[in-house]
């Protein structure tokens, strides 16, 4: 099997010549398809992050989410303070959103949450992780590729695996859903003892679960 540096660039390649259109169709499918789930219908919350232009379109989950009353978080990775990454709650779809770190969009400053309990990052409206009591949590989680036993391959920052770990620590009970292109659902990927699993994967044909809470 390829090394992840290598399968990162194979599949970024493949991401890249990809047309936009087909990250917005997919992006429709795949919110039509989580819709219809019983893990939406009993979804109070959800954790979402902002679609790059060569990612599977998060809008329409967005939208959908909005529409059907839950609360919404998306991600902004704190560079400055923690290091770590960390969720802010967003009142519309239109956000309002920034250029973040690596030039990804965030939201503006609102209420922030993290895993860590004793969260120092000093912001206005700081919430703890107790939204996280709140169960059943969905948090759609990117990622280059992801296989059929949970395993996903990231970009290489980590961020949504220390995430997680904090989370699994202290045991908190979520539900993590890859969500990308069906081509990035792969038959295996390279995986590292550090790396988190995901529980499903979503895509704009299929809405597989790997793993139990």
């Amino acid at each position: 099997m390829p090394g992840k540096e290598t399968f990162r660039k194979e599949i970024l390649n493949r991401l890249k010549s990809t047309e936009r259109e087909a990250f917005i169709l997919e992006g429709l499918k795949g919110a039509a398809l989580l819709r219809s789930s019983s893990l939406w219908s009993g979804c109070q919350t959800l954790f979402v992050f902002l679609s790059m232009n060569t990612e599977i379109d998060t809008m329409p989950v967005i939208k959908a989410a909005f529409e059907d009353g839950k609360k919404v978080f998306a991600p902004k990775a704190d560079l400055k303070d923690s290091g770590e990454l960390v969720f802010c709650q967003v009142f519309s779809p239109d956000g309002p959103w920034k250029k973040g770190a690596f030039g990804i969009l965030e939201p503006e400053d609102h209420e922030c949450i993290q895993a860590d309990p004793d969260c120092t990052i000093m912001q206005k409206n700081i919430i703890t992780h107790a939204e996280l009591d709140n169960f059943p949590v969905l948090i759609l989680t990117p990622g280059l590729a992801f296989d059929r036993e949970g395993n996903r391959l990231g970009r290489g920052k980590g961020y949504y695996d220390r995430f997680f770990d904090k989370l699994d620590k202290e045991n908190k009970r979520y539900m993590a859903i890859g969500f990308c292109m069906d081509f990035q659902l792969e038959k295996k990927v390279p995986a590292g003892d550090y790396d988190k699993k995901v529980h499903g994967v979503l895509t704009g044909k299929n809405f597989c679960f790997f793993r139990k809470i």
